[in-house]
């Protein structure tokens, strides 16, 4: 609808506008100026893709400026696009109109693949506008200056030996250009500073500022510049599900050239990956602030590529928009299109108001429509709680959960005589998980959905918090790289553990039993080298962990953590056999069978596997993509083979890559059957989402619906203590008020 403008260079360095019919069919929104991932097919016949990640949309169109063009790069309103038939290459103007572009060079000798992230000095508009490729996978500098450069000029910077290269992804910042070298594309370490205007010069000249060491993961980098900061956000990747599972943000400090960790990045909304990354505040972007969408491309079509929205506020990890690309487009094809103009957005305020009645009935009010409807409902309390005869209370406590044990002999002093009221309560697991930037734990009871947090002022902020395993309501935790202790947090008892040397990437961790317990054994598994297997443990008699290598004849460990059964530790080596650890004897054995499914190593096609007792079976569990079936298998110890189960009678199972629990769930049979997610189903935590055995299906079935916390762990509720003296102030079991002091109820649905 209008006319498209191109500007032809002349030698003299004027511009000339040449007008041609085209139709504009961009996406509507784009007058607003949303945030947009767009994939262009090139020279392969296709539509092109607009992603929002905000409403979790694909609109395709077919746009003739677009056809056969690559995009390699996005500044402002402006998009770098190249002819991947011809490769020339030019600006577009997204918005105004007629359509305006600026011509280019020609990358006639170049491969799209090596070129890594675009950076541009000025606008495309400005005469000073020079356009710097980084490259990908090696370690040249690609740049023109469209009104005074023909053709492109490449610089080789000498930095290191092979294979370390630029990974592709860069920045600019008053001058500079930060580019991530280091051996491959994921595994940076290192931030090679680059003087512009030494490039211009012919004699580049650079520094090198190494990269802050992170530990739990594996991660890709990315640097974003914000205004004059410049992030590097570290996004931990689970090899086996490919979805992030970690993340850390750090700073520039830009005085000493060194990194600052940060827990917040300020109100801004980052948008990584793709073939570069943007920040922005969040009334530009229209989101909530402190988000980080970050594209995850890697796995090719495994189960977990597409935009996941890392929110810093709650600390929680979701599925934003699932990409379902074809094999041809890689990554180099996707691109953020981000606005320059602030969104003002309108937002409208709900108030609430009640009222209590304190006579013998109470009103509840509800607002339909605008039209005000009262119900009343009256209730006699004219007899006393107390008159209830004891042994009835007793068998409520039967039908009661934990928090609700707790209280019941607050109600009156008669009640008081109720012994260890928690003995008969439901006891099922809960999620427990880390708020960001605070000393509280949050946990939260799928079964009851109700959530609580705990105040742990005592431990510190839980910003290096990392839960590691659970069992009996005891936790293995770390802060920082080698401070490790189990604690169990309702009864605030910790046993810290000795140093342990290294840091806990690639570790698997289990304990046998509480601490508390002379048999406990807590065990550490790392494989040193494709030969030799390293396995720790450590008993509450000891001082010291003891260290042992074995010949690694049972190959790899696959990201589950052991599990204690039987009086030994069970996980699984890459050759999909069982291996096996007597904590007494210490040496570890392989049982000679393999795993139920055959897929498990099959690159293209793993799948999350998980190991848990249950009731003194052994219980396996194989989880692949969100919408794939779940698959469990039980360990038929008399013929040692598997046998798939489609029933597990009255037990439920709560999944996650730490610990998975089983349990009995007699109370709500309806919960029965059931698999429980570590995650929520929405924003708002108050439900979490769960696979049946019965319907072989998702109970949220929009698998980007599901929130899943950084760092959360399921555990046991306990309770019980060894300790002659507790502390009344801090706990004790029939100390209704100590307990509110450290279990304070959140919010009941």
């Amino acid at each position: 609808m209008g006319a498209e403008g191109i500007f032809e260079r002349r030698p003299t360095g004027k511009m000339k506008m040449v007008h041609s019919e085209c139709e504009d069919k961009f996406p509507s929104s784009f007058g607003n100026y949303q945030p947009w991932l767009i994939q262009l097919p090139g020279r392969k016949k296709g539509k092109q893709k607009f992603m929002n990640p905000y409403n979790n949309c694909t609109e395709e169109r077919e746009i003739p400026q677009l056809e056969g063009k690559l995009c390699l790069g996005c500044f402002g309103e402006w998009l770098l696009l190249a002819d991947e038939s011809t490769k020339e290459t030019f600006f577009l103007h997204l918005t105004l109109n007629p359509k305006y572009t600026v011509r280019l060079p020609s990358l006639c000798k170049e491969s799209f693949e090596f070129l890594g992230s675009c950076i541009v000095s000025a606008s495309p508009t400005s005469h000073a506008c020079m356009v710097i490729f980084v490259g990908r996978r090696n370690n040249n500098i690609l740049y023109c200056r469209p009104y005074i450069d023909t053709s492109w000029t490449k610089v080789s910077i000498p930095i290191g030996e092979e294979p370390h290269y630029f990974t592709g992804q860069a920045v600019r910042c008053k001058g500079m250009i930060y580019a991530l070298h280091g051996c491959g594309v994921t595994l940076a370490v290192r931030v090679v500073v680059i003087n512009e205007l030494s490039l211009l010069m012919g004699r580049p000249t650079w520094t090198i500022i190494e990269v802050p060491v992170v530990i739990n993961g594996c991660y890709w980098r990315h640097l974003v510049v914000s205004g004059k900061d410049i992030f590097l956000v570290s996004v931990a990747i689970s090899f086996y599900r490919g979805i992030p599972v970690y993340y850390s943000i750090h700073i520039l400090e830009t005085s000493d050239q060194s990194w600052k960790r940060v827990k917040s990045i300020s109100g801004r909304v980052f948008f990584l990956g793709g073939i570069h990354s943007s920040a922005l505040s969040a009334t530009q972007a229209g989101t909530q602030h402190d988000c980080i969408y970050v594209v995850n491309i890697k796995y090719g079509l495994l189960p977990g590529e597409g935009i996941y929205r890392i929110c810093i506020q709650d600390q929680t990890i979701r599925l934003s928009l699932l990409l379902n690309r074809p094999k041809d487009i890689i990554w180099y094809k996707l691109c953020w299109v981000m606005p320059t103009r602030p969104l003002k957005n309108k937002h409208r305020t709900l108030r609430l108001s009640h009222s209590i009645n304190t006579n013998k009935h109470y009103s509840t009010y509800f607002v339909h429509n605008d039209n005000r409807k009262e119900e009343r409902c009256k209730i006699d309390i004219s007899r006393p709680w107390a008159d209830m005869p004891i042994e009835l209370v007793e068998l409520l406590l039967e039908r009661l959960y934990l928090v609700d044990s707790i209280r019941l002999p607050s109600v009156c002093k008669a009640w008081k005589s109720l012994s260890n009221p928690t003995e008969k309560a439901n006891i099922y697991p809960w999620l427990m998980f880390t708020a960001h930037d605070s000393c509280m734990w949050r946990l939260f009871d799928p079964v009851y959905e109700k959530e609580y947090s705990i105040d742990m002022k005592w431990l510190g902020f839980s910003e290096d918090l990392t839960f590691h395993y659970s069992k009996d309501g005891w936790v293995l935790a770390s802060k920082e790289e080698k401070s490790l202790f189990l604690i169990n947090p309702l009864t605030r008892e910790c046993v810290g553990l000795p140093n342990f040397n290294g840091t806990w990437i690639h570790k698997k961790f289990a304990f046998s039993s509480a601490p508390t317990s002379p048999d406990c054994v807590v065990i550490i598994a790392e494989d040193i080298d494709e030969q030799v297997v390293e396995i720790s443990t450590w008993s509450p008699s000891e001082e010291q962990w003891s260290s042992m290598d074995f010949y690694n004849d049972f190959g790899h460990c696959l990201p589950c953590n052991p599990v204690f059964t039987h009086g030994e530790f069970y996980w699984y080596s890459t050759g999909r056999e069982l291996v096996v650890f007597n904590p007494y004897k210490k040496v570890p054995h392989v049982l000679k069978m393999e795993a139920p499914i055959g897929m498990v190593l099959h690159r293209r096609k793993l799948m999350e596997c998980h190991l848990v007792d249950s009731g003194g079976d052994l219980i396996t569990v194989f989880r692949g993509r969100t919408t794939d079936p779940i698959r469990i298998f039980k360990l038929d110890r008399l013929n040692m083979a598997w046998s798939e189960l489609h029933d597990m009678g009255g037990v439920t199972i709560f999944l996650d890559r730490r610990t998975t629990l089983a349990t009995s769930c007699l109370e709500k049979l309806c919960h029965n059957n059931q698999i429980y997610i570590s995650g929520f189903c929405d924003s708002h935590c108050k439900s979490s989402p769960f696979y049946s055995l019965k319907t072989t299906e998702y109970q949220q079935k929009n698998c980007r619906d599901i929130n899943e916390p950084k760092n959360c762990i399921w555990i046991e509720p306990s309770l019980t203590t060894n300790r002659s003296n507790v502390d009344t102030n801090l706990l004790n079991q029939n100390d209704v008020e100590g307990l509110e002091r450290i279990l304070t109820k959140a919010s009941v649905t």
